[in-house]
């Protein structure tokens, strides 16, 4: 089984990313955005999980990219996996394609943007959760409803605890309970909830922020957040100033970005 997945995941590899049929990605201006585009409701098909396998491994060596918005085609987000494949010799493949969808944002050394304009359950829910920035329209939906088909999804198993604690989680993945947008900010799954015909213009604000930011320095800060999360404190913090001294430090950036401050002006960056 493990040699049948590697050979899927190969051969999308292997194919252009224009050739998608599923995930499709859009650059300009350092943004770079990866739509889900599988109608009606952007459900995770193992073929899905390939391309956005193959698209995130294609970004991790951009260096002008300053951010990755992950969103849904539609009225979806994403509802999740495709139910066929939770049984057989599907079921090992749609595992190891999910467990592989976060590995490679893992290694994605770039900021992610979820941005949820409608349900967003199952996998699709810890998919956008994952995520290091998550704007949801108001009417968004989050929730595990798997265990009431009676399965339940095992990325959400490890990482939904260390999203929003113990007792929550238990009771997400347990019962099945479902949150509106509202109640996912305030538990922590999201950043924040907004008006749906707000979604777009906050969204735009905070690519807006980010194209005015220099591209290594937004990589670096996240790879010292990302790489400690897991660390006792003072090794994090060893972490943090080892990407400070060795790899900020020598770009140029940062005296132009301290200069620009005590100047008064915007900075012209020189990296990105």
């Amino acid at each position: 089984m493990a040699e049948e997945f590697e050979d899927l995941q190969e051969g999308a590899r292997a194919a252009s990313i224009e050739q998608f049929h599923f995930v499709h990605l859009d650059e300009a201006q350092g943004i770079a955005r990866v739509t889900l585009d599988r109608a009606p409701a952007n459900v995770l098909s193992v073929d899905l999980m390939q391309e956005l396998v193959a698209t995130l491994e294609a970004l991790e060596y951009r260096r002008e990219t300053k951010l990755v918005i992950l969103q849904g085609a539609g009225k979806y987000f994403s509802a999740g996996f495709e139910l066929g494949e939770h049984l057989g010799d599907r079921a090992y493949l749609m595992l190891e394609g999910f467990r592989g969808v976060f590995e490679a944002m893992a290694k994605l050394d770039k900021p992610t943007l979820a941005v949820v304009n409608g349900p967003a359950l199952g996998a699709g829910s810890i998919l956008a959760a994952a995520c290091d920035i998550v704007l949801a329209g108001q009417s968004a939906k989050f929730g595990h409803p798997e265990i009431r088909g009676g399965v339940f999804n095992t990325v959400a198993a490890s990482l939904l605890p260390r999203l929003v604690g113990r007792k929550r989680a238990y009771e997400m993945l347990l019962l099945g309970v479902s949150l509106t947008a509202a109640d996912a900010e305030r538990i922590g799954l999201i950043t924040r909830a907004v008006p749906d015909d707000r979604l777009e213009a906050e969204t735009a604000t905070l690519v807006q922020r980010f194209q005015e930011s220099s591209a290594p320095v937004m990589q670096m800060a996240r790879r010292a957040i990302a790489g400690g999360l897991d660390l006792p404190f003072a090794e994090a913090v060893r972490h943090s100033e080892d990407v400070y001294l060795n790899s900020l430090l020598a770009t140029q950036d940062v005296e132009e970005g301290l200069r620009a401050v005590a100047e008064k002006r915007r900075p012209a960056w020189k990296d990105r």
